[in-house]
């Protein structure tokens, strides 16, 4: 199921073209059309596909890798199959009606999902890195960091709970450690670097024992590729955000350990 909608897809991206060359009465037309528009879905669609079968005729799971722009880490990784669903919450990630829409759109995904595969879910970092803090002086104060955070991770864990009751073999990847980025997004209030920081290890803490309460795996990026101070590695950092694709093989060996599957 996971890779016929991106071949339906592909079909479509063909039909357009097929109509792209009747209208404008030449190929190299649709040659353009394909180069700035099918492209990245059908190369998509052909490592998916090709993934898919390699995991299949092996008899080893996939890792759907579900999330915020955290997931784009495994991007061209083999047996990762990467799901980007916008900019996410933890907190409104159990909402049916979240303006990301991310509650259906994460279901949608486990629906296609095999039962022998393992989703890797990434969502919090844009909680801790926005909106705990931005929440917290806007109500001035009046609810600390600490309870927003655990409002945060028990938002979270009721999804957790729903995944597990539906019997999906799923794992969490931590938040990544805080770097210096800016307030690009302009919100009204913007933690320092150093409030920041110890934003996403608190979270990462709590999140951490609510995993560990409840049996849920859990990946602990944080603590592998932050310094002293909490801050992301320089030598693992993609950019002033992101941890990089080095990332991979601590997640496959975390795998391995934690649920006895080797990726």
């Amino acid at each position: 199921m996971m890779y016929l909608s991106y071949f339906y897809r592909l079909i479509g991206e063909m039909l357009v073209i097929g109509g792209v060359i009747r209208k404008y009465g030449g190929i190299h037309r649709a040659v353009w059309y394909f180069i700035n528009f099918g492209t990245r879905d059908s190369i998509r669609f052909l490592f998916y596909f090709y993934a898919t079968i390699y995991a299949r005729v092996l008899g080893k799971p996939l890792v759907h890798a579900i999330g915020d722009s955290h997931v784009k880490a495994f991007k061209g990784k083999k047996r990762f199959v990467v799901y980007h669903i916008g900019a996410p919450t933890a907190y409104n990630l159990v909402k049916r009606d979240s303006l990301s829409d991310s509650n259906r759109r994460l279901f949608r995904i486990i629906d296609t999902i095999n039962h022998k595969d393992i989703v890797l879910l990434s969502f919090g970092e844009i909680d801790c890195r926005i909106h705990i803090y931005n929440q917290h002086k806007k109500c001035n104060g009046e609810k600390p960091i600490s309870e927003l955070i655990d409002n945060t991770v028990a938002h979270y864990g009721q999804v957790l709970q729903a995944l597990q009751a539906m019997g999906v073999n799923f794992i969490l990847y931590g938040v990544p450690p805080a770097t210096r980025v800016r307030n690009e997004y302009r919100y009204e209030f913007y933690a320092t670097p150093e409030v920041h920081a110890q934003i996403n290890g608190m979270f990462n803490g709590k999140l951490k024992s609510h995993c560990l309460e409840h049996g849920y795996p859990y990946i602990d990026v944080h603590s592998k590729f932050s310094d002293g101070s909490g801050y992301m590695l320089e030598e693992y950092a993609l950019d002033e955000i992101h941890l990089s694709s080095k990332v991979v093989d601590f997640v496959k060996d975390a795998i391995k350990e934690q649920l006895g599957v080797s990726i």
